[in-house]
């Protein structure tokens, strides 16, 4: 976003976007909802009660979402078999080094969708969850930087954030499909994390504008830079 928001200031005189990170999905919607903040972008659809107070949302891009990690070469690893790989104790890199997961907490969208994408996924979470080796990232920000910090890591994540964020993390190819911006175009790659633009009932004029130039073709080509593909309105 950081990215859309310079190239718009950029063609906008006089006007500001301050990207606020670390919220989650839930907190950048509260703050919408409060006026806080003029638009939210979240990993995440509305709720039923978040869309009857007035909030709309619609998916804007999406981007390749899979497993990364500080090891240097992880290879190729088949769906089926990601749950028992992360959650099993006995988990090793090829050199023999111990594989260590990284969760996020219970109410965070990325727990959910990580469930969602791998069979078993979400027992598997559960079981890990009750051990007290494994850290808790609260936020996106906190996954990669444990994930970088700690070597054998292996977390969930997708291409947007770690090549935005330029993290020297690594993913893992799933069923022998690198996770990449061609692949999920092509379908060659299907497990995705999609963003959603959050507005009040009533935006602001400056946040209409933001939101017309990020579907622009500069919009695209931009968002197309940051690993996202867009999505029709």
């Amino acid at each position: 976003m950081k990215m859309l928001g310079a190239a718009f200031e950029a063609q906008e005189e006089g006007a500001t976007v301050e990207v606020i990170s670390g919220l989650g999905s839930s907190g950048a919607i509260e703050a919408t909802y409060d006026g806080a903040i003029d638009i939210a972008i979240s990993a995440r659809p509305l709720k039923p009660g978040e869309a009857e107070l007035g909030l709309s949302g619609a998916p804007f891009a999406r981007t390749p979402y899979g497993m990364v990690t500080s090891y240097p070469r992880p290879g190729n690893i088949e769906a089926k078999d990601v749950a028992g790989f992360f959650s099993s104790v006995d988990s090793r890199w090829p050199d023999d080094t111990p594989v260590r997961v990284v969760l996020r907490p219970l109410s965070e969208s990325d727990t959910t969708l990580l469930g969602q994408t791998f069979p078993g996924m979400a027992e598997a979470m559960e079981t890990v969850r009750e051990r007290i080796d494994v850290s808790v990232a609260g936020t996106d920000q906190d996954n990669l930087t444990m994930a970088s910090d700690i070597y054998g890591s292996l977390v969930g994540a997708s291409l947007a954030q770690v090549l935005t964020e330029k993290r020297p993390l690594h993913f893992l190819s799933i069923d022998g499909q690198e996770p990449t911006v061609d692949n999920l175009e092509r379908g060659l790659y299907p497990y995705q994390k999609l963003f959603y633009i959050v507005q009040p009932a009533e935006p602001t004029a400056l946040a209409e504008r933001f939101i017309s130039f990020v579907r622009s073709d500069a919009g695209v080509a931009l968002l197309r830079e940051a690993a996202c593909l867009p999505i029709a309105n």
